[in-house]
């Protein structure tokens, strides 16, 4: 994953949880970490979708592929 580049959701993604991430491009913003007050960090990462910042975690990341220009 690159910060500024586009991705979309797979056909590996067809999970009816993501239906709102299919067939639109997603923007990565990069890794959105959490320190909790216990010492646990947490990576998480950020995208935007439909103008709407998103966060999803790593497994999530499997589920996308690069937006190649057509």
């Amino acid at each position: 994953m690159k910060v500024g580049e586009l991705y979309i959701l797979s056909k590996r993604g067809t999970h009816h949880t993501f239906s709102e991430w299919k067939g639109k491009p997603a923007l990565y913003l990069g890794e959105d970490i959490i320190n909790r007050s216990d010492g646990v960090t947490i990576v998480n990462h950020a995208f935007i979708l439909g103008g709407e910042r998103r966060i999803t975690d790593r497994s999530f990341l499997k589920m996308l592929d690069p937006l190649t220009p057509s």
